[in-house]
């Protein structure tokens, strides 16, 4: 078993990968499927790991509420700025703004690499 797992570590690593890829998408396809879309104004930046968050602050059935953006960015959100954000309710934990919710082209070119080297690292290099 040890030599399988030193003769594969890097396929091992790109199907982690590819299982972390395919919950990222997932949760995006829950916000989009399952969200409600709203007007949100950015209040604040909070910054974790040099990431800058957006704080969307938006009205839900009478109530006020302040959430974070799941996604980040180096440079922030203009605070004042509007953006359409999904918030599923009852969850305060984050919201994604709709360009979010896009896949990213590195989505897709990370997976297929991966996916390519799993079978390569199995069919081809490892007989």
């Amino acid at each position: 078993m040890g030599s399988f797992i030193k003769d594969h570590v890097f396929s091992i690593f790109c199907l982690l990968a590819l299982i972390w890829l395919a919950a990222v998408i997932k949760e995006k396809l829950k916000y989009k499927k399952h969200g409600i879309p709203l007007t949100g104004t950015v209040v604040e930046n909070k910054t974790v790991t040099g990431n800058l968050f957006p704080v969307f602050e938006f009205e839900y059935e009478g109530e006020t509420l302040r959430v974070d953006s799941y996604e980040g960015t180096k440079s922030g959100a203009v605070i004042g700025a509007k953006d359409t954000v999904y918030y599923i309710p009852g969850n305060t934990k984050g919201v994604f703004r709709e360009d979010d919710l896009k896949p990213k082209p590195w989505m897709f070119i990370g997976g297929i690499l991966a996916a390519a080297y799993i079978v390569m690292d199995l069919v081809v290099l490892h007989k």
